[in-house]
């Protein structure tokens, strides 16, 4: 008997405790920004580098690789975006990543998510991934689905690429997609393993390209 008391009073210590923890993990500052390098980062006044969670845009050139489709008109908007503006960041629970860039999510002082406004006009695209906010995600997923029913931005250009492979790997896990010459797609447990058909299909169901074998197209194409 006393054993399950112990037990109840512990669990309710969790459920009071944890909303708590999670809540004093999120911070929001205000924060100008000096400049923007890509589409999906933002380098404050203070040099701190910031990754926009939960979408991804266009690589910019760098290691001796070029511009990928896009990526100058995504850079260019998010520039136009938070120009001369104090804008709102919100991080989570994890509050870097692996190679210490501020995740946090963007917000313009009307109180418009950024991220969300970039994927609507097919200028970035939904990034699943640990410590999201669930109904942001739905709301990154919904754009996404609306800007391809659109053609919006790069999409027409990008959901044409490699008509020659018939089928595509996701990870459920990760929700990641892959060639089927990739070499982290055939891994895939069968499990884990969902594919499709198309371009569209993958991107539509929420899933993100792998970065070994993305089919983003150069802008040169």
């Amino acid at each position: 008997m006393r054993a399950r008391w112990r037990a109840c009073v512990y669990w309710l210590f969790i459920a009071i405790l944890l909303p708590g923890l999670a809540q004093a993990g999120a911070q929001n500052r205000e924060v100008r920004v000096a400049w923007v390098p890509d589409g999906d980062t933002l380098i404050l006044e203070d040099r701190e580098v910031v990754r926009i969670k939960g979408m991804d845009a266009p690589e910019t050139a760098g290691n001796g690789r070029p511009d990928q489709y896009f990526a100058q008109e995504a850079t260019e908007r998010l520039e136009e975006l938070i120009k001369d503006r104090v804008i709102t960041l919100k991080t989570g629970q994890v509050p870097e990543d692996r190679y210490g860039r501020t995740l946090a999510h963007a917000y313009l002082p009307s109180g418009e998510n950024i991220g969300l406004l970039l994927v609507r006009e097919g200028l970035a695209f939904y990034y699943p991934h640990e410590d999201q906010d669930e109904k942001i995600s739905r709301d990154l997923l919904r754009a996404q689905q609306r800007a391809i029913d659109e053609s919006a931005g790069f999409w027409p250009e990008v959901l044409n690429q490699h008509p020659e492979v018939e089928t595509w790997a996701g990870n459920k896990r990760s929700k990641r997609f892959h060639h089927p010459g990739c070499g982290y797609g055939q891994r895939i447990s069968e499990h884990n393993r969902e594919e499709f058909d198309t371009l569209r299909e993958a991107f539509y169901a929420g899933y993100a390209p792998c970065r070994r074998c993305t089919p983003w197209p150069d802008a040169d194409r």
